[in-house]
């Protein structure tokens, strides 16, 4: 039987470079969203539910192995990132991860920098919270200003809405910057904004997720949309494969198995981009250090 990996890559990330993905979720795909998106398909378990999913053991173990057989080396890693096959904030041992990890390599020269991909929307929870602030960088997906869209997009568990979203971004942002007086660590926060096509026909869509960022106040923004092809399961059998990977042009249907498909998503032109980040920059003129990094630059 083949040894469930929690470690996957070296992946080349548009947003962060060469990125050593580790996947706190495991075998079945589970995630408080179901994002039209998704990169892992239709996911299996949709959850709120907070447990330990992988062993800690599991996942440093992977990196010893991992690094001596010279599949990644780590003085080469701009960072290391926690997402996976799932929402990372649902493993309640994730701050036991993150701790663990910086031990492993606490006697290395360079220190990389410890990055949580999240959707947001369990931070109402001071533990999860906790937990979560234990990174360096945490990137917040945030791609509704109103429950309609929100539903439209990310179809999010029971319980989760715009406006528990948008709380919990507020207590971390507060949380973070406490932090940051206490003990010297400072987590940055940025928010991901995947853009869908048919959302900016709507003459207000841009300019009430301008009011939705000026309202958090977090002033790191990163702009994509689905470049990557969904994959389709016929069997319900989830593709491990597909964590963290962006495959060129045909690449994927040669390696994938036969049970996957892939379908193309929608996407906005670079052109579009351009002109949205242009009218958010004008929208967000008074926000503090604006910086935008768009997915076409």
């Amino acid at each position: 039987m083949t040894k469930t990996r929690y470690v996957y890559g070296p992946v080349r990330s548009w947003r962060s470079g060469t990125s050593l993905g580790i996947d706190p979720i495991g075998e079945v795909s589970t995630c408080s969203f179901n994002c039209a998106y998704c990169q892992l398909g239709k996911i299996q378990e949709v959850t709120t539910e907070i447990k330990d999913y992988v062993p800690v053991a599991d996942v440093i173990q992977d990196l010893r192995e991992l690094e001596a057989q010279g599949q990644f080396n780590y003085d080469e890693l701009d960072v290391i990132t926690f997402a996976g096959s799932g929402e990372p904030t649902l493993a309640a041992n994730l701050g036991e991860m993150i701790d663990a990890i910086r031990e492993l390599y606490k006697d290395r020269q360079k220190q990389v920098p410890i990055s949580i991909l999240t959707n947001a929307t369990l931070l109402n929870d001071p533990a999860v919270r906790e937990r979560a602030a234990r990174a360096d960088l945490i990137s917040l997906k945030l791609d509704a200003p109103n429950d309609q869209i929100l539903r439209s997009i990310n179809q999010p568990a029971a319980g989760v809405t715009m406006e528990t979203i948008k709380s919990g971004i507020k207590n971390l942002a507060l949380d973070c910057h406490a932090g940051a007086r206490n003990d010297g660590h400072c987590t940055q926060l940025q928010l991901q904004i995947m853009i869908m096509p048919k959302f900016l026909a709507d003459d207000s869509y841009v300019e009430d997720m301008a009011a939705l960022i000026k309202e958090l106040g977090i002033s790191k923004l990163q702009i994509n949309t689905p470049t990557r092809a969904k994959p389709v399961s016929k069997t319900g059998e989830y593709w491990l494969d597909t964590r963290g990977n962006h495959y060129g042009p045909g690449q994927a249907d040669e390696i994938k198995p036969d049970y996957i498909e892939f379908t193309e998503l929608p996407v906005i032109s670079r052109e579009q981009a351009m002109e949205l980040e242009a009218k958010l920059r004008q929208l967000l003129s008074d926000l503090p250090e604006l910086e935008i990094i768009n997915v076409y630059k």
